[in-house]
């Protein structure tokens, strides 16, 4: 009996996709032998499973030589930043990006809501400085 030989094939993109409806969803398909490992990375940051700010939500789905994966973003972005899904094997990583641009709106919003906690927080900040240089 003869075993087949299995080749090697580095990891491909082979679909990439976005769409926005009530939230943004992103999709991701990676193929190769052996598997590739599939992550999202948001602003630089692995976006795993564990997300305590139900902020996204993501599923992963891998049947070799498949790994598949959907990101579902359940709020705004309140910076510009990029959404990367990488497909990573020993013969490199592949990669699709896009960028996440907030609405006018929710970038006044978060101005607003900094300047708000500049205001209330930067005295209360000095007054505990000068206290505790009083005390020394």
């Amino acid at each position: 009996m003869v075993l087949p030989l299995l080749r090697l094939a580095p990891a491909s993109l082979l679909y990439s996709s976005c769409s926005l409806e009530k939230t943004l969803q992103c999709s991701g398909s990676f193929h190769g032998l052996p598997t590739p490992s599939l992550q999202w990375l948001m602003g630089g940051a692995p976006m795993g499973l564990n997300n305590m700010n139900n902020i996204f939500q993501v599923t992963f789905s891998i049947i070799a030589p498949w790994a598949n994966s959907t990101i579902t973003l359940l709020g705004e972005p309140e910076i510009t930043m990029g959404l990367h899904c990488e497909g990573k094997d020993r013969y490199g990583i592949h990669t699709s990006s896009i960028f996440l641009i907030p609405d006018k709106n929710s970038v006044s919003n978060a101005f607003v809501k900094g300047l708000i906690q500049g205001v209330v927080y930067g005295p209360i900040a000095s007054a505990l400085f000068s206290f505790l240089v009083l005390l020394a």
